[in-house]
């Protein structure tokens, strides 16, 4: 993945240091390896980190619906050395386009359905006033127990709890161990879904976009329209995902040397569903797509209703932006349509979390 030349801030994000420091002591006194030791490097405790990531990654990857297994210590390293890291990125990415429009306003539930280690909760502290409170379902009393060394608050169950007004139900890579899609999901007032970034569960989850619609939901992000989604209709193969970038600390860079896994990038599949009216996005659109180069052309899928298109850069006319996939982007008041290119010639302004709020 190139990156672009011209990132936005908000599209790059680091480990929060809060949360770096209370892993590393977890780790230290759980595991006796300290990840900020200068010879962490290519030591011994970085090897058995190494090594328990690729255990784990290779049972989510051969069991793809089997619990945790929290139990395991080789797991329960992986997870908190690298895997509660990549995941709270991600649900923070997921907070910022919850952030950019006032999707969070009046949320006084959250409801964390296997919450594990707390990705989701630790992030939501930061944003939501100190009064919400928090309902944490995860059976592993492992996970329960780092989880209450991380993020504090709250109560634990181990069945789905009747929510309050107001609620949020957060399901951040939870749903994919599910073997059908929970019907009492329906008594949520606002959604939070993370999927794996995989076409099997990006298109499962546009589809469930679908069937939300139906049932009075609104979809506030990553869609901009409340139209039947143009990848699952005209496409049997697309899905919609996006791409955050890492700025990796040392010891995590030192761990991703000794493994066949890279995480300069992260992907993930989400939605942001309320019964509360989505405010329309008038003349925005939303990045979908890497930008492909071809002969000639360079083309970027991008979503804005119930069309499949692409904004096109010919080469003879224009240089390719080459805009990062997620970004929400205005439409071009110049340009020509053809078939389902959008050829444009002047620059395409992207929306800076930093810098716009949208209604």
């Amino acid at each position: 993945m190139k990156q672009a030349k011209h990132l936005p801030a908000d599209r790059i994000f680091k480990i929060e240091p809060d949360l770096e420091k209370k892993l590393a002591a977890l780790i230290k006194n759980k595991f006796a390896v300290d990840i900020f030791a200068e010879n962490f490097a290519g030591s011994a405790g970085a090897r058995r980190i190494a090594a328990s990531v690729l255990k784990l990654s290779d049972f989510f990857i051969a069991s793809k619906s089997d619990s945790t297994p929290w139990l395991e210590p080789w797991c329960q390293m992986a997870y908190l050395s690298y895997y509660m890291v990549l995941n709270e990125i991600r649900c923070r990415a997921v907070l910022h386009e919850a952030q950019r429009r006032p999707f969070l306003n009046g949320v006084e539930q959250v409801i964390d359905f296997g919450a594990g280690l707390g990705a989701a909760t630790y992030s939501l502290a930061k944003v939501l006033p100190d009064s919400t409170q928090y309902v944490h379902i995860e059976k592993s009393a492992w996970a329960q127990s780092m989880h209450q060394e991380i993020f504090k608050q709250g109560r634990w169950t181990d069945l789905p709890t009747v929510p309050a007004k107001n609620s949020l139900g957060v399901f951040s890579f939870s749903l994919n161990e599910q073997e059908t899609w929970p019907q009492w999901i329906q008594q949520f007032d606002h959604l939070m879904i993370i999927e794996p970034a995989t076409s099997q569960q990006g298109r499962v989850l546009l589809q469930n976009r679908q069937n939300l619609l139906s049932q009075g939901f609104s979809a506030w992000a990553p869609c901009v329209h409340q139209q039947a989604c143009p990848l699952l209709e005209k496409s049997k193969n697309d899905w919609c995902h996006d791409r955050v970038f890492f700025d990796q600390p040392e010891w995590f860079k030192a761990i991703e040397e000794l493994l066949p896994i890279k995480n300069q990038t992260l992907t993930f599949s989400y939605l942001l569903m309320s019964k509360r009216p989505a405010p329309a996005l008038p003349g925005l659109a939303r990045i979908t797509g890497d930008l492909l180069d071809e002969k000639g052309k360079s083309r970027q899928l991008i979503c804005r209703n119930t069309d499949r298109e692409y904004l096109t850069w010919m080469h003879k006319n224009s240089t390719p932006q080459r805009i990062p996939r997620g970004v929400l982007v205005g439409w071009p008041t110049e340009h020509e349509a053809k078939s389902n290119e959008i050829r444009v010639t002047q620059e395409i302004p992207v929306v800076d979390l930093d810098k716009a709020t949208l209604a």
